[in-house]
């Protein structure tokens, strides 16, 4: 047996008010799309070997801190960060691209980006 399922759709059945809300949808959908990718944090937060020490997201530069085996350094920009290069030896954390969190297990460096107090929907 073979079923077909065909939708009778003509666009002279849609009303005005479907067309504006329509429109609605996408801006929106545009608008929270955009918001949420070009969305940057205030702070840099790095957890190095006990010690915490705090960057600004919206300063570009590039840093080290002192882990377990030796400098973590690490890059700001565009209120992004990652990691440049560490000692560990399978450097899965220079490989982690921008994002956030940022762990180097080996060297026991954590790398946040804060965004002042703004939270999602499971933080709340």
């Amino acid at each position: 047996m073979h079923y077909t399922f065909r939708m009778k759709f003509k666009l002279s059945s849609l009303r005005p008010l479907d067309f504006v809300f329509f429109c609605l949808l996408v801006a929106v959908g545009v608008f929270l799309t955009v918001s949420s990718l070009s969305k940057s944090g205030a702070k840099v937060r790095v957890l190095a070997n006990g010690e915490l020490y705090e960057y600004s997201a919206e300063t570009d530069g590039t840093y080290s801190v002192t882990g377990v085996l030796g400098e973590t350094t690490f890059e700001v920009k565009d209120g992004r960060v990652h990691i440049i290069d560490s000692p560990c030896k399978n450097k899965i954390c220079v490989n982690q691209g921008w994002s956030s969190p940022l762990i180097c297990l080996p060297n026991n460096v954590t790398i946040t980006l804060d965004d002042n107090g703004e939270y999602d929907a499971i933080s709340e």
